[in-house]
């Protein structure tokens, strides 16, 4: 885990996503304590996983530089950068969307090419702006595609909705970005979305960059975040996908987080929870689960 306190990149929606890294170490305790002998019990996929052979270590913060936003993200990247190098898979914390850059850049320093499955309501394929700049949080996937080791091919985009630039339209087309709206994505269910994905992102053996947008999640069910946008996905399918696909993510970054807006802290408690998702779905995917209740479910 590596908190970055960022919300520089706020250019459209409110800020207060630095505090968000705080606020998901406040809350994941929660379920930490659940945790007995290196064991705990995953209710719903009715398994005892072994926890054993799991490190789940904080890194800290990154260093922020104030009103500099290219020596923060120089400094992101290096330390994102140290825990792959260790071997490690980064779990990003944020902080607005503009985290994405520098953490998929350290990505990118040390593969020969990489996808990204994006969990998002927005497109944040800006390219430059008046009002944002080049590195805001509606940039970070056009950044991404933009790097060498990147492909707008080897982007999917999932929960998208409510309404955007026009000229994004053909473009996106062109480019050959896989995009499913919050409908389309719900309708074809949760496996059979991150299957496909997983498959797209991954083509040609690339690495696997996994970015979540909490405001990918209706804002019913998480409205902690920089700019709410109705109609969102389920809690269920978005952490089927984060379980989906953990085995093969090389770095994972949580986005958008506001606890300025979360009062009951309920989003921050869905992104403790994504983070939990994610190591358990790693930690079975290396280790036969202890107790099963999977053959005896019908409906599985």
């Amino acid at each position: 885990m590596i908190g970055f306190p960022w919300d520089g990149g706020a250019s459209l929606g409110a800020p207060g996503g630095r505090y968000g890294p705080d606020a998901v170490r406040g809350a994941i305790g929660w379920w930490l304590d659940r945790v007995r002998g290196d064991r705990i019990w995953d209710v719903e996929a009715g398994d005892v996983v072994d926890l054993g052979g799991l490190r789940l270590r904080d890194r800290g913060d990154v260093a922020i530089a104030g009103h500099d936003t290219e020596a923060t993200f120089a400094a992101a990247a290096e330390l994102i950068g140290a825990a792959h190098d260790a071997g490690e898979i980064p779990i990003v914390i944020g902080g607005d969307h503009s985290i994405t850059i520098p953490a998929v850049q350290a990505l990118a320093d040390r593969s020969e090419r990489f996808g990204v499955v994006q969990l998002d309501a927005h497109l944040d394929l800006v390219d430059d702006s008046p009002a944002q700049g080049r590195l805001s949080q509606s940039s970070p996937m056009r950044r991404a595609i933009e790097l060498e080791q990147g492909s707008a091919r080897r982007l999917v985009q999932i929960g998208l909705r409510s309404f955007n630039y026009p000229e994004f339209h053909a473009w996106c087309r062109e480019k050959g970005i896989t995009q499913l709206t919050a409908a389309q994505a719900v309708a074809r269910g949760a496996d059979q979305v991150a299957e496909a994905a997983l498959a797209t992102a991954t083509a040609d053996g690339a690495r696997l960059y996994l970015t979540v947008d909490l405001d990918c999640l209706d804002p019913g069910v998480a409205p902690g975040v920089g700019h709410q946008e109705p109609g969102g996905l389920p809690f269920a399918f978005v952490s089927a996908v984060v379980r989906r696909l953990a085995p093969h993510v090389d770095a994972l970054d949580v986005a958008e987080l506001n606890p300025m807006r979360d009062p009951l802290g309920v989003t921050a408690g869905i992104a403790a929870r994504l983070v939990l998702d994610f190591a358990v779905a790693r930690a079975r995917a290396t280790a036969p689960a202890l107790v099963s209740d999977r053959v005896a479910d019908p409906a599985r």
